[in-house]
């Protein structure tokens, strides 16, 4: 469980307790103290592109962060598959061969930019310092046994006083978060009724049609018509996009521990309720706490950012041969003095970091930071980690508060 720096120190100075992992930095004690392992609930907001988790224990978030996936797999794909085609079209005498791939043909396969957005998720889950005893994932976000019925009861969401959630998510879903009048995106939508419920137009889907607060105003102000109706065809769209690779998800988080599934719209309702912002981290801590309905209070300072980096590259060659050189091998530079890329070193003593590459002329080069070294050589790092591929970076307070401006244009 989290400890304040100061009791780390002294721990690791008595030689009471070793160093784990530098990032998020762990200590494991070396005595078997109480046996006590307290209960904590990882709460897991599922995303294409980002996705959220927060650890619930003892009333406060022990742990919190972003999973920034991989975006380049099917590239990556297409790469392989024309560098295939080029040597096979080289190997003249060798006859044609199709299909011959296994994992292609195998029964229940998963696409492989879902099993790799899926496998990030359990890896890092796995990673985490902490024993976990409970974990919430988000399943889809619209219930679709209750599209055609908002007054369905059985659970705590549901509120009276305004167009239920379930149906208003699945209205901006449908017309893909696009006012249908004017046509705009990244702003504020909202549901409006076709038929208004003050002449008989009851909540359903059909319904149902997403437009901008501009337009909507404009429209019950008499300044704007639309000759429109509802949509159909929605179930297929969300179908397609929440559950492929929901399986194996499930399957394998489920193994060694409690899981459960809720509701994109429960999540939403919840998160309103608490009047928290709209963040990936904060719908996986109304995940974690959905249940129980316990209150934590909303922090931000065990919060990482977790990209990943490949370990290898299948390219052997560049694409265009140099003059008097012929074909150049793609990595000229695999180590240096035994240190390789992605491994995890010391500079001078004084900063952590990782290598990116490694140059012709001697030196080991890291990510530019204003105010730290870009590179060193080899006698001035010493070797914390090997060849990490998770990336935990802890952003500070100002870098956030800067991404989430640039984040939202302003």
């Amino acid at each position: 469980m989290p400890c304040k720096p100061a009791k780390a120190r002294k721990l690791l100075r008595d030689r009471r307790a070793r160093v784990i992992k530098h990032s998020p930095f762990t200590i494991q004690l070396l005595w078997d103290c109480e046996e006590h392992v307290q209960e904590v609930t990882l709460g897991i907001d599922k995303g294409s592109h980002v996705t959220g988790f927060s650890c619930v224990g003892n009333g406060q978030i022990l742990l919190s962060g972003e999973i920034h996936h991989r975006l380049d797999v099917k590239d990556k794909m297409d790469a392989r598959r024309a560098h295939r085609r080029s040597r096979r079209h080289r190997l003249w005498h060798r006859p044609p061969r199709w299909r011959n791939r296994a994992s292609s043909k195998r029964s229940g396969r998963i696409p492989p930019t879902i099993k790799t957005n899926v496998q990030e998720v359990i890896r890092v889950v796995r990673k985490l310092p902490l024993p976990i005893s409970a974990i919430i994932v988000e399943d889809v976000q619209v219930d679709i046994a209750r599209l055609n019925n908002p007054q369905l009861q059985g659970s705590q969401y549901q509120d009276p006083t305004r167009l239920d959630e379930n149906l208003r998510i699945a209205c901006l879903m449908r017309d893909e978060y696009q006012c249908q009048s004017c046509r705009k995106k990244q702003i504020r939508l909202e549901a409006h009724h076709i038929q208004y419920r003050e002449h008989g137009g009851k909540d359903m889907l059909s319904n149902l049609l997403t437009l901008c607060e501009e337009c909507h105003h404009k429209l019950h102000q008499g300044k704007l018509k639309l000759n429109v109706s509802g949509v159909s065809g929605h179930l297929d769209q969300i179908a397609q996009r929440t559950m492929q690779g929901k399986s194996h998800l499930y399957a394998m988080l489920g193994a060694p521990t409690r899981l459960a599934t809720l509701f994109g719209y429960q999540t939403a309702t919840w998160r309103k309720a608490q009047q928290l912002p709209k963040e990936h981290d904060v719908d996986a801590l109304c995940l974690a706490t959905y249940t129980t309905g316990e209150r934590v209070p909303y922090q931000r300072e065990r919060f990482f950012t977790i990209s990943f980096r490949p370990r290898q590259t299948r390219r052997r060659f560049l694409d265009v041969p140099q003059k008097g050189k012929g074909r150049v091998r793609y990595q000229v530079n695999e180590q240096l003095d035994g240190f390789r890329k992605g491994d995890i070193v010391r500079v001078k003593e004084r900063y952590v970091k990782q290598i990116n590459s490694i140059y012709s002329t001697g030196y080991l080069a890291f990510p530019r930071v204003k105010g730290e070294p870009a590179n060193a050589r080899p006698k001035d790092c010493c070797l914390l980690e090997r060849g990490r591929t998770i990336l935990w970076e802890r952003k500070t307070g100002e870098d956030r508060q800067e991404t989430s401006r640039i984040r939202h244009g302003s």
